[in-house]
């Protein structure tokens, strides 16, 4: 027997899971969110970077402080190369996810914690490594 049927069914298969609607579990909505999140940092859009934010992240962290931190980190690191693949889990009953975020001279890692509705809860950026400068 031919193998385009299979092929086709695979195809088939992948297409109408690539069109089903998002799957709406707090690990899928943490994940959604960090993206976002991160994507909003990069185009320095920091009011829609705290979108996602819960109310008790969103008054300790405004979108001012979030700018002033992150416009800072190149003078310590150096330019953003880019963002490493994210890795989703938990820790104490919060989902988080942590995405590398890789700099001239160092790498810090953003870790979005979300809380049981899926809002982000905490956000921390923290150094994995540092290069020291020549």
């Amino acid at each position: 027997m031919p193998r385009w049927p299979y092929s086709m069914l695979f195809l088939a298969a992948v297409l109408a899971r690539a069109q089903t609607p998002a799957d709406s579990s707090v690990h899928a909505l943490c994940d959604s969110h960090a993206d976002a999140l991160l994507g909003a940092l990069d185009a320095a859009h920091y009011d829609i970077a705290t979108t996602d934010f819960d109310d008790a992240l969103r008054a300790r962290y405004s979108a001012e402080k979030l700018r002033k931190d992150y416009e800072g980190l190149p003078s310590k690191y150096g330019k953003m190369l880019g963002r490493g693949r994210p890795h989703l889990g938990d820790i104490s009953e919060h989902t988080v996810v942590l995405t590398p975020l890789i700099f001239e001279r160092g790498t810090l890692t953003a870790e979005v914690r979300c809380n049981a509705e899926g809002s982000v809860s905490d956000l921390r950026l923290v150094p994995t490594q540092v290069m020291s400068t020549p």
